[in-house]
């Protein structure tokens, strides 16, 4: 094997034998990831980048429930004057005026936020400019209204684009801007209070006063104060859930990037583990464990004969057909080491058949590694050693914040590598362990071929290899 093309040092030589976690395992060195100082700022940054392109969507979407709205007006009241005079000689020549100035009027500033609604010609004021038109416009038919019809300021109510006031304040709440949101509530409320006190608000109505309408009641001061508080209470509530709403994106955010960054060190398999809260993992448990090790034979030989792409891309190739083949027999890769892989079995959920499994994985992939050396598409044949061997491991997360790495380590990973390595002393693909073999669906399918400690090791054990080739 060619040094260079190690990524790390030989994990047979780092993992050691060990009686208890190693140091600092007994704390979580894995930060929460949904609350750590470095995915916070990631995360608001990201969610200020939705808000942005979300901007430009929620205007020109409000812009089209303008025009909605301009149209239902003109149905509603112009086009229902014109059907009724027809039909029963009623009109409603009364609203038609400020009907057509709410209909133009929704339908012209509709149209120039569709038009300014993209992102070459959208700045963020045009949400405020808007806002400010959709107020404005409701808030001068309301004058209109009233006064010519010489109502005074308690009349409101009467009013029927008044209650357009909801509808404006819920569309508005697309825009997801608590800010644009309440400075609508605050103009309206501030607009409703100045019409009433400028066409003569009387605070108090007397019933009994000459030439009072009585149907100027319904609409008196404290019935008024109430309506007035509804719809305080209504841009609040609109206010609250866009607060509500961008909260929860943050949170899935950063769930989000907590995941993604997990993932930059850690094997998809272990990702959800984590961030579902497995404390045990975090801090690093024992278990039983099936370990193998994957190794290509003379690759400096093979890095001879290719250019650096070529050598990239038969890399590459042996990679996938390794990742295949431990998905399919329910693994999972642990680490790639330069020209060979670390692959786990049993981790981190115990399972009756791990060996039988690691077993399978391992005659899978030699079989697989001959059929591609019989395509002949490489310019010499590939040949790989399968270490296996069954044990108690430490496994879990080492390191900090800047460099994570989920691990296995213990006298069984030792094992396993030696036997990759024994692999070429004994001519064949696959060895495994007496303790692996034990748990295969066919131990008649192995042979005993040798017993010896191994390298490094004082206790011998029984090594065995399959019967028949892959």
């Amino acid at each position: 094997m060619q040094p260079g093309l190690r990524l790390q040092q030989d994990p047979s030589r780092k993992a050691a034998a060990v009686t208890g976690p190693p140091a600092g395992a007994g704390t979580d060195l894995l930060t929460d990831p949904l609350a750590g100082s470095l995915v916070a700022p990631l995360a608001g940054d990201l969610v200020a980048g939705l808000m942005r392109r979300h901007e430009v969507a929620a205007e020109r979407l409000i812009g089209w429930l303008r025009v909605g709205i301009g149209a239902c007006v003109f149905v509603t009241v112009i086009a229902a004057s014109h059907l009724l005079h027809e039909l029963a000689g009623v009109s409603l020549g009364l609203f038609e005026h400020n009907a057509w100035i709410a209909a133009l009027g929704f339908l012209a500033i509709g149209a120039a936020s569709i038009a300014l609604a993209v992102p070459q010609r959208w700045r963020h004021a045009y949400a405020y400019l808007f806002m400010v038109l959709d107020v404005g416009l409701v808030l001068a038919i309301t004058v209109l209204a009233l006064g010519e019809r010489g109502l005074p300021g308690n009349a409101l109510p009467s009013a029927p684009i008044v209650w357009a006031i909801p509808l404006v304040l819920a569309v508005g709440a697309l825009r997801y801007d608590v800010k644009v949101q309440l400075s609508a509530v605050a103009l309206l409320t501030l607009g409703l209070l100045g019409i009433a006190a400028g066409l003569g608000h009387r605070l108090v109505l007397d019933p009994a006063s000459a030439g009072t309408p009585a149907w100027t009641q319904l609409v008196s001061m404290p019935v008024n104060v109430m309506r007035l508080a509804l719809i305080l209470l209504a841009g609040a509530a609109t206010a609250l859930g866009i607060v509500r709403s961008r909260r929860l994106l943050a949170s899935a955010v950063r769930d989000a990037v907590g995941r993604a960054s997990l993932s930059r060190f850690l094997p998809a398999e272990i990702v959800p583990r984590l961030a579902a809260g497995d404390a045990a993992l975090r801090r690093g448990r024992r278990q039983r464990a099936v370990i193998a090790f994957v190794d290509i034979r003379d690759s400096t030989g093979m890095a001879e004969g290719m250019d650096p792409e070529g050598l990239s891309r038969f890399f590459t190739a042996f990679r996938t057909r390794i990742l295949a083949c431990v998905r399919r027999h329910h693994g999972f890769v642990d680490k790639f080491i330069g020209d060979g892989a670390l692959i786990l079995f049993g981790v981190p959920d115990e399972g009756g058949d791990d060996a039988a499994r690691a077993l399978a994985f391992a005659q899978d992939l030699a079989g697989i590694v001959e059929a591609w050396n019989e395509t002949r598409e490489l310019p010499r044949a590939v040949r790989i050693g399968i270490g296996i061997h069954v044990g108690e491991v430490f496994c879990g997360i080492v390191g900090d914040e800047e460099r994570m790495e989920f691990t296995v380590l213990g006298d069984a990973v030792n094992v396993a590598s030696r036997l990759e390595q024994a692999t070429k002393r004994y001519g064949a693909v696959v060895l495994a362990s007496e303790a692996a073999v034990a748990g295969s669906s066919d131990p008649t399918a192995w042979r005993e071929v040798g017993r010896e400690p191994l390298a490094g090791r004082t206790q011998p054990i029984t090594i065995f290899a399959p019967v028949l080739p892959a």
